[in-house]
């Protein structure tokens, strides 16, 4: 205290801040937990409000998460569709397991089984407008793009107007001469000759401009 009674107070603040590493890592564990805990409240099956309905399986979900995910789902539970009434979607084109891993897309944005499932998962995603199920499927089939899958590489393509994975299985049986010959003993190929012949003459043509 001075000689004229004023009293002054010296205060020391310290402020923490944390890392830039903390701060990746504080996210990267808050995604974590999102994802497993939806992923725990699929696998629970509680709280639902409307069901899939796979042969005589019920599988309780939720309309919101599945209407944030996707526009087919969305545009089933806004209109006056059976399912909205109902609360319960029948699935009945798409095989228990594919359903399976595209309701795990779409509560976690992750896939389990992309190797075994990924043309027909590639299927489900674009019959229920999921686009970035569709980009992880692609980029799979592509990256694993052989004489043993081409073919049926080609026909997933055409069916669901995927330019680009059609140019691509296109571009690899001109670029892979030798594996054509392969390529025509596979069951995929059986499919392009008794469904798609359309596409045998575009892979033909293929081969012959590369000559």
């Amino acid at each position: 205290m001075k000689a004229d009674n004023t009293l002054i107070i010296v205060c020391k603040i310290s402020t923490k801040f944390d890392s830039v590493d903390e701060l990746k890592n504080s996210k990267s564990a808050s995604a974590r937990n999102l994802t497993s805990d939806l992923a725990t409240l699929l696998a629970g099956e509680q709280f639902g409000d409307v069901s899939i309905k796979i042969g005589n399986r019920m599988i309780p979900v939720h309309k919101a998460i599945l209407a944030s995910r996707s526009t087919v789902f969305a545009a089933m539970f806004e209109s006056m569709m059976l399912e909205r009434i109902t609360n319960v979607v029948t699935i009945t084109d798409i095989k228990p397991a594919v359903v399976d891993e595209m309701l795990h897309y779409i509560y976690t944005d992750k896939v389990k089984n992309v190797n075994s499932l990924s043309f027909e998962l590639y299927a489900a995603a674009d019959m229920y407008d999921l686009q970035g199920l569709i980009a992880l499927c692609r980029m799979h089939i592509l990256a694993n793009l052989s004489a043993g899958n081409v073919a049926e590489t080609l026909i997933c393509g055409d069916l669901h107007k995927d330019s680009d994975m059609k140019s691509r299985a296109l571009l690899f049986l001109s670029e892979n001469r030798r594996a054509a010959v392969g390529v025509t003993k596979t069951a995929g190929w059986q499919r392009l000759l008794g469904s798609h012949p359309h596409l045998v003459t575009e892979a033909f043509e293929t081969l012959a401009n590369k000559v």
